[in-house]
């Protein structure tokens, strides 16, 4: 299986801090004005609670963040949840009263689910699909509460650990389907989280990671999951990276935990550098045809015919005709009558002035098929945006990877059909407000 990889650095990173000492921090995701992660810090001055390895117990901890972009004091997320218990990754649902956690005890990885009532999570109960003697893990709900995406060693899947997804239904959560081959290696597949936009990211050693644990992600089609893109630097190391987790619908900013600055993990912030482009629409293909009539011109007698000088060198006659003109530009049309009875000719008894313009839009010019590792053209010198002064040109190619400047050149390394988008960076030229335009068109590679 190929795997298509970010080849440019779209994102910035930074540490997030929010223990103190030599914790480790695993996991994090937004939620109210601050964000919920997953630190064996100790949560009390008077106990300090340990697994039977005497290893600190991971619990669920809450900060808000803070006007100046620090962070407030850390407080653990609920004294409900399991105490002699790690609690790990959860997912909490769009409307903040949903709560899914991992919990790993002596009777084994299950997760758990409460709901909030005031200030509280209470109703704690354990998932409808945990099983007996196999891991059930890493939850995440979809934004609209109707899928949960999780990791288990239940029998069926394709080694280590899978990826399932259950649907809600009226009756409860339906059976857990494995995302499949594309998907699950033989080696651990973790952390699933499902983005607003509906894109699923994941960390698995399988997939010819780069170094240990990778984050990927990957589109779902027709019911199928596939297009599994790994992501680059800085987000993926030689060391384990795990535990993507998006703030926002596209993966604008968000966070992730990785090993890479020693033995422990430690929480990190990305986000973008690459302009969102929010409401793409499908390319307009410019039209240079129009249909030209005149009925009033000859008052009824059979006996003329009309004459269309087109004003590009073309010459046409009838009543109705159609015309393409070559390209844009201001078309002057004469309109001549011809008397077919003595071939006399009435010369311009009107005329009409054609302004044919392009579609107000970003344009991306390139071929509409092509085959894999063959250099591809992609030209956005037809673009016809007249209220705006152009900054810069954005390319995404829908591999998962990108590029910038009016004229560039890529390379497609396996078959499909990609959608590729051109985004317009500038600033209207009446106002001077800033202006983001996309449009996409699609391409086939064999």
């Amino acid at each position: 299986m190929s795997i298509c990889i970010f080849a440019q650095q779209n994102h910035s990173i930074e540490p997030v801090s929010l223990s103190i000492g030599n914790n480790n921090e695993i996991f994090a995701v937004s939620y109210s004005d601050g964000v919920v992660y997953a630190s064996d810090q100790q949560s009390s001055i008077f106990i300090s609670r340990v697994d039977t390895a005497l290893n600190p117990l991971f619990k669920l901890f809450y900060a808000s963040k803070k006007d100046n972009d620090k962070w407030g004091a850390s407080k653990l997320l609920s004294k409900k949840f399991p105490k002699n218990a790690h609690i790990g990754s959860c997912t909490i649902s769009a409307d903040g009263k949903e709560i899914y956690f991992s919990v790993n005890d002596e009777f084994g990885q299950r997760i758990f689910y409460a709901q909030k009532q005031g200030n509280e999570w209470t109703n704690i109960q354990p998932f409808l699909h945990n099983k007996t003697n196999c891991i059930t893990t890493h939850p995440s709900l979809s934004r609209d509460g109707k899928r949960l995406f999780f990791v288990s060693d239940m029998p069926g899947g394709y080694g280590g650990l899978d990826i399932y997804v259950s649907e809600r239904t009226l009756r409860g959560w339906a059976t857990p389907k494995n995302l499949g081959p594309n998907i699950n290696t033989p080696e651990n597949d973790l952390y699933p989280f499902i983005q607003q936009n509906g894109e699923l990211y994941f960390s698995s050693s399988g997939h010819n990671s780069m170094g240990g644990l990778d984050i990927f992600s990957a589109k779902e089609t027709n019911g199928v999951w596939g297009n599994v893109e790994r992501l680059g630097e800085p987000i993926n190391s030689i060391y384990d990276d795990i535990s993507y987790t998006a703030s926002d619908a596209v993966g604008v900013n968000g966070y992730f935990a990785s090993n890479r600055n020693g033995s422990k993990f430690d929480l990190f912030s990305f986000k973008s550098i690459f302009p969102v482009f929010n409401n793409c629409t499908e390319q307009i293909e410019n039209d240079y045809t129009y249909v030209f009539s005149e009925r009033y011109v000859i008052r009824g007698s059979s006996t003329f015919r009309l004459m269309w000088d087109m004003g590009d060198g073309t010459v046409k006659y009838g009543e109705v005709i159609e015309h393409t003109f070559p390209s844009t530009g201001l078309y002057t049309i004469f309109l001549s009558v011809i008397d077919t009875l003595t071939n006399e000719m009435n010369r311009e008894v009107a005329r009409y002035a054609v302004n044919v313009l392009d579609e107000e839009q970003p344009y991306i010019s390139a071929v509409e098929s092509a085959t894999t590792g063959s250099t591809i053209i992609f030209d956005a010198s037809n673009t016809h945006l007249p209220r705006i002064d152009i900054e810069e040109y954005y390319w995404i190619f829908g591999d998962g990877t990108h590029s910038r400047g009016k004229l560039v050149e890529h390379q497609y390394k396996k078959p499909g059909v990609y959608r590729v988008q051109l985004g317009i960076v500038g600033k209207t030229k009446l106002t001077g407000q800033p202006e983001r335009i996309c449009v996409y068109r699609e391409i086939k590679i064999e």
